[in-house]
């Protein structure tokens, strides 16, 4: 017993010791803080806001990296290696192999490009930006016009001793807040003297704050939203206003007075689409009778595409997804081919059902749909249509046909290189490119077939859209069987 009491002592006594060193450590600590650093009062504390997304530097190449991992090619992988040490003459000559083991690539012909402008003493940079992990179609049939420019352009320099052209490609994924982030850090890159892009209205809206910021001007290619205006903003594409227009005058013309249009309210994009077509419809004296939300999760396509059959009466349907709810559009497009054929609805939609992913994933049940879109030409076309030069050069060098997106991509790449100003003795700067791009004039041979192309004065594109019509057809995208054929009005 006199043992364990003996025991029991010592384990207090060491208790006890412990709790008097840990306060005399607390003291010690607490006394250093508040005299070496004073305690900052509450309402002078900077926190750091939340960010929702952390800096990714993979999202920029010039040629150090692949967006588009997916895609294999082994002296593309060479190449990177190469640039990324800086060794860009043999760089190029591992882009050159890759260009020839895959010529539809546009990324690896800009990495090439890269190299000849990186082995010049001086060189011209502009950035191109795209949703490149997650659409990739619309993302590399946009880099295929700024590559087709790109290329036509460095070939020129070359022949003339000139300044060279350097691409920066930038992926936004269409996702407005990592379009912000993506144009905050290209404004950083002082040498980026204008922006390609970018891809959806939403996205480039959100980005156009940054680069009114710091005067930086942009050209989007695909972004056609009303919504958009800006002194810094310009687009090779016909506005939505356009577009609704020229889809309500052909719809009333075809004597379809009552429709049912479905759109997703919360794009940009997909409302000014809405009511553009809706403003114009309406003073043909057609109706539209509903508006149904693609967006909406207990959205049931079978039982919308039957209240405007047995309720409504409607012999036809407006399609106007963004890009997020495609495959929402396709869904109605599959309710209505189960519909007996006598009741089946005609289909009319916005241009970003204009892609051979939807054909593939619709096939049949887009059979018949008219899409108004801002460019369509085939290398096949009659000799004196402007877009057949561009067609057949296109053909060329991508090895296929080449979709609006390529065409207006091109035009905006040119645009921005006319307005660089080489024939002035000042070095080009974001203020110059700013301040020449109201006043751009290109010719026939310089753009997808305008013969004259200028900006008006809401900075949009001076052209028509374009009707065309899903038909089945050999040599379509993705073997779907099915195609684009231009609608002879």
């Amino acid at each position: 017993m006199k043992t364990n009491n003996s025991i029991l002592f010592r384990r207090a006594y060491f208790v006890v010791f412990v709790m008097l060193l840990t306060a005399l450590l607390l003291y010690v600590v607490k006394t250093y803080n508040t005299t070496n650093f004073p305690s900052i009062p509450p309402t002078e504390r900077v926190i750091p806001p939340p960010h929702k997304y952390k800096w990714e530097p993979t999202r920029f190449s010039r040629g150090e990296r692949t967006l588009f991992p997916g895609t294999g090619n082994f002296n593309r992988d060479r190449g990177i290696k190469a640039f990324e040490k800086g060794n860009y003459s043999e760089a190029q000559d591992f882009f050159d192999r890759a260009m020839n083991a895959d010529p539809n690539d546009p990324e690896v012909r800009i990495y090439y490009n890269n190299t000849l402008a990186r082995q010049q003493p001086d060189f011209l940079t502009l950035a191109a930006v795209v949703p490149a992990h997650n659409n990739e179609g619309s993302a590399k049939e946009m880099l295929r016009g700024v590559a087709q420019a790109q290329d036509e352009f460095n070939q020129a320099a070359s022949d003339s001793g000139g300044q060279f052209l350097e691409i920066v490609i930038a992926n936004d994924g269409n996702e407005p807040d990592m379009s912000k982030q993506v144009a905050r850090e290209l404004v950083k890159d002082t040498k980026v003297l204008g922006i390609i892009g970018h891809n959806a209205s939403s996205a480039s809206e959100a980005a156009l704050v940054e680069y009114e910021k710091a005067g930086l001007p942009m050209i989007s290619p695909t972004s056609s939203s009303t919504e958009l205006s800006s002194e810094f903003f310009f687009r090779t594409v016909p506005s939505d206003e356009a577009t609704g227009q020229k889809l309500a005058e052909y719809a009333k013309g075809k004597d379809f007075d009552r429709v049912v249009v479905f759109y997703n309210p919360k794009s940009s994009y997909s409302k000014s689409l809405q009511d553009a077509f809706d403003r114009s419809f309406r003073a043909l004296g057609g109706r539209v009778v509903r508006t149904v939300d693609l967006n909406d999760e207990e959205l049931n396509a079978d039982e919308e595409i039957r209240i405007s059959v047995e309720e409504e009466g409607v012999k036809a349907v407006v399609l106007f997804p963004n890009t997020d709810t495609t495959s929402v559009a396709v869904e109605i497009a599959k309710a209505n081919i189960r519909l007996p054929e006598q009741q089946q609805l005609q289909l009319f939609g916005g241009d970003t059902l204009y892609s051979g992913k939807i054909l593939s994933s619709a096939k049949e049940a887009v059979a018949g749909l008219i899409l108004a879109i801002p460019w369509f030409a085939r290398s096949t076309e009659p000799e004196g249509k402007n877009s057949r030069d561009f067609a057949l050069n296109a053909v060329t060098m991508w090895g296929a046909e080449v979709s609006w997106r390529t065409a207006t991509s091109y035009d905006a790449t040119w645009a921005l290189i006319r307005a660089l100003n080489l024939g002035s003795t000042e070095s080009p700067s974001r203020e110059s490119v700013f301040k020449e791009l109201p006043d751009i004039k290109l010719a026939s041979e310089r753009t997808s077939g305008d013969q004259i192309f200028v900006f008006s004065s809401r900075k949009e594109r001076q052209s028509e859209p374009i009707l065309v019509k899903v038909v089945s057809g050999t040599g379509s995208p993705q073997g779907s069987g099915f195609g684009f054929e231009r609608v002879e009005e």
